[in-house]
C-alpha cells in the first residue's frame, strides 16, 4: 500500500477516535475506541519517508547556499553567474531560505504526527481515571465561586492583581468508616510588583526606570465535608489571611517549625491539637507541598497545597500496544496521589469524630 494511503488511513482513524473520546460518557465508550486500534490493519505510526527526504534535501539547499556564498567570491565563478544574469549572493540567500523553510516544515510535520497517538492515549487514560473514580468536572463562574469561597476560607484570597479558577472537579471518597464528598480546585493568581532597573541609552547616559512585573502562581485545594472541627487554621506558608486570633504552640518543636496553628479561642486549639493529630499532620509533608488546612464554621475543610500532580495516573501502556492498553483501561485507571491525600483526610476525620456523633447517618459507612 502506498505511503500516502497508509498515512491517510491512520489520520482518518485518529481524527474519528479523537472525536469519540471527547464524546465518551463511560469507560465502555473508551474501550470501543481502543478496539478500533486493536483491529486496525497496518502500522500504528505515520510513514515519515517523504518527510525525511525533504529534510535531507533542505540540508543540501542550506549547504549549497553556504558554499555559494564563499565560492561566489572567486572571479571566474562570479563571471559565470553574471553571464547568466544571476546575482550569486541573492541566489544563494534564496536557496538557503527555501532550505530553512523546508527543514522547519518537515520537522514540524513529523513532530505533530508523532505526538498524535501518545496525546490521544493520555486523553483516554485521563478520561478513564475520571470515570473509574466517579469524578465530575464542574462548570462554574470563576468570579461568583471565588466570592462564595472567600466568605468561607481565607486561603483563596491570593493574587493582588488577578485570580481565576482554572479547573473544578467533584467526587466522593469512600473510606472504611464513611464517605467524604470533596471538590478539587486549581486557582491561578497573579501578583504585581515594581522593580527599579537601570537603562543605558545610545549616548551612554543612564537612567532609572520602574518596571511592572507580574508573577504567576497556581494553588490547588481539596474542599472536604468535615463537620467534626471548626474555627481552626494550620498553615505552612505566609498566607496570614486564614489565621484566627488565637495562636498556639505545641509540645512538638517539629510541628511548631512546620506549621502555624491558630483558632477562634484557646480551648478549640487545645481540643484539636492532640498528640496523635500532631503526628498525623506532620505526615502531610510526605504527600503534599506547602500544605494549609482551614476548618470553616460551616463544617468543611479546605486543604490547599502547591503540588500540581494530584491527578497523576500510572498507566503503563498506550495505543501503540492496543491490546495491553485495552486491558489496562478495562481495569480502571487509578489516581494514587489523589487517593493518598483523601485517605489521609479520612484518617484525620477518625481522630476527631467522637463516636460519629456529629455525622449524619446517611453519610456513615458500616464498620
Amino acid at each position: 500500500m502506498p505511503n500516502t494511503s497508509q498515512n491517510a488511513r491512520l489520520d482518518k482513524l485518529l481524527t474519528a477516535s479523537e472525536a469519540s473520546v471527547e464524546r465518551a460518557e463511560s469507560n465502555t465508550d473508551l474501550l470501543k475506541v481502543i478496539q478500533e486500534f486493536a483491529s486496525y490493519n497496518g502500522p500504528l505510526e505515520f510513514d515519515r519517508t517523504h518527510a525525511w527526504w525533504l529534510f535531507g534535501a533542505s540540508l543540501l539547499l542550506i549547504a549549497s547556499a553556504v558554499a555559494l556564498h564563499w565560492v561566489g567570491k572567486i572571479y571566474s565563478v562570479a563571471q559565470f553567474f553574471h553571464r547568466l544574469e544571476i546575482n550569486p549572493y541573492s541566489f544563494g540567500m534564496s536557496a538557503g531560505l527555501l532550505g530553512i523553510v523546508i527543514a522547519v516544515w518537515s520537522l514540524k510535520w513529523m513532530t505533530s504526527k508523532s505526538d498524535r497517538l501518545p496525546s490521544l492515549s493520555k486523553r483516554i487514560a485521563r478520561r478513564s481515571s475520571c470515570f473509574h473514580n466517579e469524578l465530575t468536572f464542574l462548570k462554574e463562574d470563576s468570579t461568583t465561586t471565588l466570592k462564595k469561597l472567600d466568605e468561607e476560607f481565607g486561603d483563596y484570597r491570593r493574587g493582588d492583581y488577578s485570580r481565576e479558577l482554572v479547573e473544578s472537579i467533584q467526587g466522593a471518597f469512600t473510606g472504611t468508616l464513611r464517605k467524604l464528598p470533596y471538590t478539587y480546585r486549581q486557582l491561578h493568581f497573579v501578583n504585581q510588583r515594581e522593580m527599579l532597573t537601570t537603562v543605558t541609552d545610545e549616548k551612554g547616559n543612564t537612567k532609572t526606570e520602574t518596571r511592572v512585573i507580574h508573577d504567576h502562581y497556581d494553588r490547588y485545594s481539596l474542599v472536604i465535608d468535615f463537620p467534626w472541627v471548626s474555627g481552626i487554621s494550620i498553615r505552612s506558608d505566609f498566607q496570614t489571611e486564614n489565621d484566627y486570633s488565637q495562636p498556639m504552640d505545641t509540645a512538638s518543636p517539629d510541628f511548631n517549625k512546620a506549621f502555624r496553628l491558630t483558632g477562634r479561642n484557646e480551648m478549640l486549639c487545645a481540643k484539636f491539637i492532640k498528640p496523635s493529630t500532631v503526628l498525623h499532620l506532620l505526615k502531610l509533608f510526605d504527600l503534599l507541598d506547602s500544605p494549609n488546612l482551614e476548618f470553616s464554621d460551616s463544617g468543611k475543610l479546605c486543604l490547599s497545597f502547591e503540588s500540581s500532580d494530584l491527578f497523576a495516573y500510572g498507566a503503563q501502556y498506550s495505543l501503540s500496544s492496543p491490546n495491553y492498553f485495552h486491558a489496562e483501561i478495562a481495569a480502571g485507571i487509578e489516581l494514587p496521589r489523589l487517593m493518598s491525600a483523601l485517605q489521609w483526610s479520612h484518617e484525620l476525620s477518625e481522630l476527631h469524630d467522637d463516636n460519629f456523633s456529629s455525622l449524619p447517618p446517611t453519610n456513615r459507612q458500616e464498620k
